[in-house]
């Protein structure tokens, strides 16, 4: 057999179009110009469009978290009203000895958080759409996902976000420099 079939490095019989040795990892040697550039090219897209997907999940609960914060603000006595009049919550109320003016304070907190949460999930998602400043995307990833008071919901997908621009940090255009001798190094 032809000797380009193993791998230099530790032996391993490798397939025809193998580009790294399936057991020890190494670079398979001996690839025309145009294929480094083809792969060169799929990681430069592969790690743009994972930011995509950073920006996806922030939206998905940023859109609907300004909504309820807005709606929140805007119709604070009518929903405190809803909640101390609910027959429902009316043994809650009476054994928590909630009043008018603290539940009205819950709500406005709670108002505040879905805003504070979005609009710093909205910018973050911004942010990562431009790759642009990544460690502000990063921060305002995070104080999103902590200030969401939907729980585990916004915990998940800021979690997930936080992770995908947190492993996408030289997609970003200021870590352009870097990618691109990281790139270098594919032979």
């Amino acid at each position: 057999m032809d000797s380009q079939n193993f791998c230099e490095k530790c032996g391993q019989l490798l397939s025809e179009n193998a580009k790294f040795c399936p057991a020890c990892g190494t670079r398979v040697p001996g690839r025309s110009p145009e294929q480094v550039e083809e792969e060169k090219a799929q990681v430069r897209t592969f790690m743009t469009s994972r930011l995509k997907w950073a920006v996806a999940l922030m939206l998905i609960y940023s859109i609907p978290f300004l909504i309820i914060g807005i709606w929140f603000t805007v119709d604070i006595d009518n929903i405190v009203n809803t909640l101390m009049t609910d027959p429902s919550l009316a043994d809650y109320i009476e054994y928590y000895g909630i009043t008018y003016d603290e539940a009205h304070a819950y709500v406005q907190y709670a108002g505040i958080a879905y805003l504070v949460s979005s609009v710093c999930g909205i910018l973050s998602s911004v942010l990562c759409w431009k790759r642009k400043l990544y460690w502000v995307a990063l921060i305002l990833c995070i104080i999103s996902m902590f200030t969401g008071v939907a729980g585990l919901f916004a915990l998940f997908m800021g979690l997930f976000a936080f992770w995908i621009i947190l492993s996408s940090k030289m997609a970003f255009q200021e870590y352009s420099e870097q990618l691109e001798s990281e790139l270098e190094k594919i032979r």
